[in-house]
């Protein structure tokens, strides 16, 4: 037979007390009414008798917890994030305020102030997600054996009114989670490519493998790989290879082409991060340009992030050593003939090689991130522009190689780097 639950009657406690001392009621009774137990009861009868209804009050009654935050702090937290962290996610905004405030307060803390004062999480979700969840791919043992590299456009510098967008191009070790290389251009391109691979080169070593998505500065369209040039077929290339393909192949770098976002899950869960908290950071570092934004994420930001989100892996680490002139290969080539001055021409502008005997000569053009090479005969040699760059009628460019090289290495993963 199930036991029938009576509700408790805690008001009238000293009535039952005062029963108890009189023997009006037994202690099983007063213990089945009021829902204490027997030895409790007799404790509370004990002090009942002593001193009377006052042991009943409770003298912590109308006190504010010693751990309750002041009003004046939890106006400064409510405005500092509406001032300065609107729609940035609450972790984050814990630890600003615990690194740059001196407001050190738990997350849930931090959470019950927000959501008082009617501020809800940006990551709040309101309703299950009814698609089949992704099955994640298991991540790699060891630092150095598989690196997920990515780019995407965003808004990085709304704090001073710039709208435009700006592609962040990087790189995040599969097993470490940790970032290898950062890097900021106006679009996407092969220069921030080649600059995040020489990043992670220069910090650790020779990654074995790269996991990209199927963009044309990493692959060929199947339709194109079998249109060789006559050089090419000589060279005996059996397919149409992209310069960043060729890179690999001269560094022995495994290339691996994702045919979802959900396969490079970790590289797209890292730019919800980044893009939730770098903004920020440009703001209180006053950073409003790319240049200061590189400076900023290679000297400073990819050792944050790092110490934060990075985890431990399972094995040593397998960074292989680089080859002492790997930078010689981190380039994109382009053969020309000379001409009977040794001049070459280039996206319609004239160079000249300075370098013995080479008028009628073939010649390989390496475009640097930072500068411009000829390769002649095996020998590096100095390229020279003989005219002024120009962008539009009467309008005069800097002279700039890096500019040069920014323009031809454009792409707007469409078009496939020549």
């Amino acid at each position: 037979m199930r036991t029938v639950k009576h509700p408790h009657d805690r008001e009238n406690l000293a009535y039952y007390l005062q029963g108890l001392i009189d023997n009006k009621y037994t202690l099983d009774q007063v213990s089945r009414i009021t829902g204490y137990t027997k030895s409790h009861l007799c404790v509370l009868k004990g002090r009942f008798k002593k001193k009377g209804e006052k042991v009943l009050i409770n003298g912590h009654k109308g006190m504010k917890p010693k751990n309750t935050v002041p009003d004046d702090v939890k106006k400064k937290i409510i405005d500092t994030y509406r001032t300065d962290f609107d729609g940035v996610n609450f972790h984050f905004f814990r630890k600003a305020l615990n690194d740059y405030y001196d407001i050190h307060y738990s997350y849930r803390t931090i959470y019950t102030v927000l959501t008082e004062a009617g501020i809800d999480s940006p990551e709040k979700h309101n309703k299950p997600k009814k698609d089949k969840v992704h099955r994640p791919r298991y991540r790699r043992d060891s630092a150095g054996d598989l690196i997920q590299i990515d780019a995407t456009p965003y808004q990085w510098f709304l704090w001073c009114g710039d709208t435009s967008y700006y592609t962040l191009h990087g790189a995040i070790d599969d097993a470490e989670e940790k970032l290898t290389g950062l890097c900021m251009t106006e679009n996407e391109c092969s220069y921030g490519y080649y600059d995040i691979l020489e990043q992670t080169i220069d910090r650790h070593g020779l990654m074995f493998d790269i996991y990209s998505d199927r963009s044309a500065i990493f692959c060929v369209s199947p339709k194109d790989k079998d249109k060789l040039t006559i050089q090419e077929q000589l060279a005996g290339v059996h397919e149409k290879r992209t310069q960043w393909q060729q890179i690999l192949d001269k560094l022995r770098i495994k290339q691996i082409l994702a045919w979802s976002p959900q396969a490079k899950g970790r590289v797209e869960r890292m730019w919800r991060t980044l893009q939730g908290r770098l903004p920020w950071y440009f703001k209180h570092y006053k950073i409003k340009t790319i240049q200061a934004a590189n400076d900023f994420l290679k000297t400073k930001y990819i050792d944050i992030f790092n110490n934060e989100f990075g985890i431990v892996a399972k094995k040593a680490a397998v960074w292989r050593k680089p080859p002492a002139n790997y930078k010689d290969f981190i380039c994109s080539k382009f053969e020309r003939t000379t001409d009977n001055s040794g001049v070459i021409s280039f996206q319609g502008y004239k160079f000249s090689i300075s370098a013995p005997d080479i008028a009628k000569k073939k010649i390989e053009l390496c475009i640097y991130k930072d500068g411009m090479k000829a390769l002649v005969d095996g020998i590096f040699y100095p390229v020279t522009l003989r005219d002024n760059l120009q962008d539009g009628i009467g309008e005069t460019m800097s002279t700039s190689l890096k500019n040069i090289i920014y323009e031809y290495m454009l792409t707007d993963c469409k078009k496939i780097c020549a």
